[in-house]
């Protein structure tokens, strides 16, 4: 079980040390978009019949956060950057694998 499960890790750290070329959001807020749209999904599917209305709005923000960490790109972070005149913006990632 355990080899599983370190293959699966490493598989993981290989996609994120490739990263998006294009993307302007960084590896650890790829991951935690995914993580965290999942779970806004899953309520959403879970309150989708109870009330309609908040249930079609977390199914919305939750695939808004699927898809923003698994392509990488930030459509409101890329205006934000375009409207405030900071095209070059560095970002410093620290990534601690502990085994």
């Amino acid at each position: 079980m355990s080899n599983i499960l370190n293959l699966a890790l490493e598989k993981v750290k290989d996609k994120l040390d490739t990263g998006c070329v294009d993307g302007n959001v960084g590896n650890s807020e790829r991951v935690l978009s995914v993580v965290a749209g999942g779970f806004i999904l899953g309520i959403g599917i879970r309150n989708i019949f109870k009330s309609p209305l908040t249930g079609f709005s977390t199914l919305t923000l939750g695939g808004a956060l699927v898809w923003r960490g698994v392509t990488g790109k930030c459509v409101v972070k890329d205006t934000i950057a375009k409207a405030t005149g900071e095209q070059d913006v560095t970002v410093i990632e620290h990534r601690y694998f502990v085994k």
